[in-house]
């Protein structure tokens, strides 16, 4: 039986995500970047990546991190799980930069978002409050679910 199937036994769903994370973060540590993951594998550090830059500050922190760099990723990982209304939020926040402002890289978008007026700041705090709200979807089920449908994307 593979390490994966015996992660996906455990009860605790926070578990499973810990141990399959830290499988997926010492494999990508072989590389410079993400080539070493499965797709499936890449879908779980987007979400993790946006997961925790929204923790440490909402929209405002992920687009002035490097975290920001991967908007595009981010959203298809978040449909991949099936997390349409996410999808939709993340995209919402990043329509709010204007016309070819937004930039893949972060000292650009930095510079940018100083300069900003309070509209795109207030935007996102307006879609941080939703992000945060009770009725936001439930991530750690959607990805736990993704892993036990595609485990064969995992751990390899």
């Amino acid at each position: 039986m593979s390490n994966i199937a015996n992660i996906l036994k455990l009860e605790d769903e926070i578990k499973i995500i810990e141990a399959i994370g830290e499988i997926i973060w010492e494999k990508k540590e072989e590389t410079d970047d993400f080539s070493a993951l499965t797709d499936g594998e890449k879908v779980f550090v987007y979400v993790d990546i946006f997961e925790g830059a929204m923790g440490e500050g909402g929209f405002s922190f992920f687009f002035t991190s490097e975290a920001g760099d991967f908007v595009e990723d981010v959203i298809v990982a978040y449909k991949e799980i099936k997390a349409f209304k996410t999808a939709e939020l993340i995209s919402k926040a990043w329509s709010l930069f204007p016309a070819k402002a937004y930039s893949p890289d972060v000292e650009i978008r930095r510079n940018f978002i100083k300069k900003a007026d309070e509209t795109l700041i207030g935007g996102w705090e307006d879609l941080d409050e939703e992000f945060f709200s009770e009725e936001s979807e439930d991530i750690v089920t959607l990805i736990v679910d993704y892993i036990r449908n595609h485990p064969e994307e995992f751990g390899n």
